[in-house]
């Protein structure tokens, strides 16, 4: 987004800024989307639907650490 060139001193890339506020408005926008649409079944498993339509379930509270919206890299399945 900002960058440093000896010829010309610093510039500003609006493309990236545009790219980065999108990049955070999407992931804002899926969280709230997934958040208003969680729900727990009778059998006890968590029901939401992703940003695309699709439903998803899990036996775990999603949000809860080590859940399915976990995404601490620990390569799981999270975000």
């Amino acid at each position: 987004m900002l960058s440093w060139k000896l010829e010309t001193g610093w510039q500003f890339s609006y493309l990236g800024a545009v790219l980065l506020v999108g990049a955070i408005a999407f992931t804002i926008w899926r969280n709230r989307v997934r958040r208003q649409s969680l729900h727990r079944r009778e059998d006890g498993m968590y029901i939401w639907i992703e940003w695309y339509g699709g439903e998803r379930c899990s036996p775990i509270d999603p949000s809860s650490p080590g859940g399915a919206w976990d995404s601490d890299g620990d390569g799981d399945g999270g975000d």
